[in-house]
């Protein structure tokens, strides 16, 4: 019913939750392709989904491997990797769908707003205040398009922050999670030895000044 009437969103939903109930291998495996084709399109497509964490995570998606459909979920992660790089590769396929052929222009919002989360979320929380021309360079989204696309990322709930129209400056304070590929987690760790640093560096500064006090 979901599917026919274009709710995406329940049907993304409601489908995840059927397949939480099942054995995949309980499935045939067109079905299993026919269910994971579904889920991408309506991930794609739906206005009110922007973080495909479940989907990716789960193994419905590896049922496109090796087959025509292939494509879809190399643009999925695409999607969440923010790559338009790799969106303009892979947009070429877009014509095989119709419903993704009919949300074109959208699907370039939606994958430049996920190119500015996930650079937001690139940088530690001390580094998230950027100009416009910096998140235009790193995103590679036209500089005529970036206040628009941050207030609509405030707008979404996909980031916190304040804007600075006069100075063209974006100041962010908070991002929504993501998946992590292994460049996320190679930046995740990388910060979390940043942050281990800097609280010894801290701990030894206490310590010297401290030494001071205790003696007196």
């Amino acid at each position: 019913y979901y599917q026919q009437s274009n709710s995406f969103a329940d049907y993304y939903r409601t489908t995840l939750l059927y397949l939480a109930c099942v054995e995949l291998e309980e499935l045939q495996e067109r079905e299993r392709q026919r269910l994971a084709y579904d889920l991408s399109i309506a991930a794609l497509v739906s206005d009110s989904i922007y973080n495909f964490g479940e989907l990716l995570l789960h193994p419905i998606l590896d049922s496109l491997t090796k087959t025509e459909h292939a494509w879809l979920r190399d643009l999925l992660f695409a999607f969440n990797r923010g790559d338009l790089g790799a969106y303009q590769i892979l947009q070429n396929h877009l014509s095989a769908n119709r419903l993704l052929q009919q949300h074109q222009g959208f699907l370039y919002q939606k994958i430049s707003l996920s190119a500015l989360t996930q650079l937001v979320f690139s940088r530690s929380p001390q580094d998230r205040s950027m100009t416009f021309q910096t998140i235009s360079d790193e995103t590679k989204v036209a500089p005529d398009e970036i206040e628009h696309l941050i207030m609509k990322a405030l707008s979404l709930g996909l980031l916190k922050g304040q804007i600075d129209q006069v100075a063209e400056v974006a100041r962010i304070s908070w991002v929504q999670p993501k998946v992590l590929g292994r460049e996320g987690i190679e930046g995740m760790r990388t910060r979390l030895t940043e942050w281990d640093s800097g609280v010894s560096r801290l701990g030894n500064w206490v310590e010297g000044v401290g030494q001071d006090v205790w003696a007196a």
